[in-house]
């Protein structure tokens, strides 16, 4: 099934600091930062049921995050580490050509989950992204992350429905909107 898609145009961002013990770090291509990434997406079901072709999880990190297009590891990759230095949350903060912000790979440990890091993290994220004149961001995600599609909401992005008219996508979105119990909110034709 495809994902859902959502943009967010260039606005203000409202600022949310992380809890206190939890700090950014940038990408610091170590082995237990790999180990932890891949907890966090294994436990927040991101990564994919089979491996790779090599068989090898560790592959997917150079798949999904360091070979995707435009990604600068050192200025895209943004960790959020507890006290004792651990990844519990990350998240990628592409720009594409002029003006395309890309949301990728949002990802938190389980037990980092309901302190309000996911909303700083993605603030931070959006506002590296409109300090590089995007004029918009978008994102893709998955219709049984709701709380995830909450903080994107939340944030100020907005579902988009794709032009495919035999897209099943604005009644997954109502679908998913009714779940999380929202009034209407406005959709984004895909351009």
């Amino acid at each position: 099934m495809r994902q859902l898609k959502m943009l967010r145009p260039a606005a203000p961002v409202t600022p949310r600091p992380l809890p206190e013990g939890y700090a950014y770090a940038p990408y610091r291509a170590t082995e237990d930062e790999l180990t932890e990434w891949l907890d966090m997406c294994f436990k927040g079901r991101l990564l994919p049921e089979n491996p790779p072709e090599s068989g090898n999880y560790r592959d997917w990190f150079k798949v999904t995050v360091l070979d995707y297009a435009d990604l600068n590891p050192a200025e895209d990759i943004i960790f959020v580490v507890d006290g004792e230095g651990r990844s519990v949350a990350s998240v990628c903060a592409v720009k594409h050509g002029e003006d395309q912000g890309y949301i990728h790979m949002v990802a938190a440990h389980p037990d980092s989950r309901g302190k309000g890091i996911g909303h700083a993290m993605l603030s931070h994220a959006l506002e590296k992204l409109e300090a590089r004149h995007c004029t918009y961001s978008i994102l893709t995600t998955d219709d049984f992350r709701l709380a995830a599609i909450k903080t994107y909401l939340d944030a100020g992005f907005r579902p988009v429905l794709l032009s495919d008219p035999d897209s099943d996508q604005r009644a997954r979105w109502d679908a998913v909107i009714a779940q999380l119990g929202y009034e209407p909110v406005e959709y984004f034709d895909e351009v």
